[in-house]
């Protein structure tokens, strides 16, 4: 109970005690006047006690509205934050969809300057700003705008004429990283100006330097106060900075390998037309050759036919007797003759096989006939060197070409295998099927060939630079008119050898 309530109870009580005390000696109306008191001071006791409880109730009502006011507050201020943080992340989302959009452009993006244009309103309003500007240069004297976004063409020169006369364009091509510009006091002059020229509080400026291309730099403007450029921004910036140059670096790389590609492609057409120019003289030279040869072989024929029938006439005596050494004298003028005549057989064979006008027969020959017709030839030499010489048929029957000039390719691959083989030792001749084809073989134990040799062994003329093979009688043309033989009769024809130890010539020949 309050002190002043329990004060007005005692004060009654004593009222009350005094008047019983004095009841019989008080008059009946100061009796009644003291009733009376005793009530209103009881009433006002009481009213007093309710507007007590009434002040306390009304002090935790305003401490609850204090505290929930309290708590709308902050709940307002978390709100407006969560609300501006989603705001945030909404553009930071924009941002990175518009890097993401705009690095898909860059990659079919073929030229450097094609790189710069693809900046648009959408970009920069993506990233939060207002206005942009990206510019190209080959030199720091020679700005070329590439894309403006709410900068007029007027502001733009303006904007190119203080970048190149403050220097403020060499020291972000020096540093490339983005940096923040803010209007407050402690600003650099060239940057406040370059604030008041797009008329802008705030801006991002970044250079772009790839590793090849042209450089560039890039100026963006926030023109709302209440929306500062932070941190985030120029991380955005620098990203967007670094995908140009690598756009750039990619433009300028193909633009190099396009240039390469084109001058390749002039220079083989180029070396085309004169390899064509020099195939089509080689080609006319080569028929002039083999005509030429044709014809002097021709002509050559009939003086060597008479030199040999005139010493042949002289060897037999019917012009009067010789004397020994006369006779050895026109026999070896007749061996001569014969040497002669069959090189120019050989010289006149490959001049009309490649001029197209011999045509090879397509028949069956018996093999016995064939190995018959070679082994006819090459046994005086056999017997001459005492070789051993083996044939390996394995089930071939018959060999299908033209009976006069197939049988030479072998009779030149084994005479020229007993040139070059030692005495008492071995060649053989192997026969075989293969599919379609048959394979032909004749191996030697001779000195073999060495590997700088093996290319050019079918080379007209060609005889291999070595010790023995000087020793030996030749003209080089044997090997060349097999394989024109062989090629006639739609074949092919290798060697396999190595020095010392012999060599294998395999002749592959169409079965049918």
């Amino acid at each position: 109970m309050a002190p002043y309530l329990i004060y007005i109870v005692f004060t009654i009580g004593v009222l009350a005690v005094l008047l019983l005390a004095l009841g019989a000696n008080l008059p009946p109306h100061a009796a009644g006047m003291t009733l009376t008191l005793l009530g209103v001071l009881g009433y006002l006791a009481f009213k007093a006690e309710a507007a007590r409880r009434k002040l306390g109730e009304l002090r935790r009502l305003q401490a609850a509205y204090d505290q929930l006011d309290q708590q709308t507050k902050l709940i307002i201020r978390t709100d407006l934050e969560l609300h501006r943080t989603q705001e945030e992340l909404d553009r930071r989302l924009a941002s990175l969809m518009s890097l993401h959009q705009l690095g898909r452009q860059l990659e079919v993006s073929l030229r450097p300057d094609e790189v710069y244009s693809k900046l648009d309103a959408a970009v920069v309003s993506n990233f939060g700003f207002s206005k942009g500007a990206i510019g190209m240069c080959g030199s720091l004297d020679a700005i070329q705008w590439c894309s403006l976004i709410g900068v007029s063409e007027t502001d733009a020169e303006a904007l190119k004429a203080h970048l190149q006369a403050s220097g403020l364009l060499k020291r972000v091509l020096t540093n490339p990283a983005p940096q923040i510009l803010r209007a407050i006091a402690s600003l650099d002059p060239a940057q406040q100006r370059l604030l008041d020229l797009l008329q802008v509080p705030g801006a991002v400026i970044a250079g772009i330097l790839p590793h090849s291309g042209p450089a560039g730099f890039l100026v963006l403007g926030r023109a709302s106060a209440g929306a500062a450029t932070s941190k985030a921004d120029e991380e955005l910036v620098a990203i967007l900075t670094n995908r140009l140059a690598i756009a750039v670096e990619n433009s300028a790389l193909y633009e190099e390998t396009w240039a390469s590609r084109r001058e390749l492609e002039r220079k083989v057409q180029e070396r085309t037309r004169e390899l064509a120019e020099a195939n089509a003289e080689l080609v006319r030279l080569n028929k002039a050759k083999s005509d030429f040869v044709s014809s002097v072989s021709h002509e050559l024929r009939t003086p060597l036919a008479a030199i040999k029938g005139y010493a042949s006439l002289l060897c037999s005596g019917q012009f009067g007797a010789l004397a020994k050494l006369q006779g050895e004298r026109i026999a070896k003028i007749e061996k001569h003759a014969d040497l002669l005549t069959q090189l120019i057989t050989n010289l006149l064979d490959i001049a009309r096989i490649e001029s197209g006008r011999v045509t090879m027969e397509r028949r069956a020959i018996p093999i016995e006939e064939f190995l018959s017709a070679v082994h006819d030839v090459i046994q005086p030499q056999l017997q001459a060197k005492r070789i051993r010489y083996t044939v390996d048929r394995d089930g071939v029957t018959a060999l299908v070409g033209d009976p006069q000039h197939l049988p030479r390719v072998f009779i030149n691959l084994l005479s020229n295998a007993i040139k070059y083989t030692p005495e008492k030792g071995a060649i053989r001749m192997g026969l075989k099927r293969e599919g379609p084809s048959i394979l032909a073989t004749v191996s030697d134990t001779g000195c073999g060939i060495g590997p700088e040799d093996l290319e050019k062994l079918f080379q007209e003329f060609y005889r291999a630079n070595d010790p023995i093979n000087q020793q030996v009688r030749g003209t080089g043309l044997g090997l060349a008119l097999v394989k024109r033989i062989v090629e006639a009769h739609q074949g092919r024809v290798a060697v396999a050898s190595e020095r010392g130890k012999g060599s294998t010539f395999s002749v592959t020949l169409p079965a049918e």
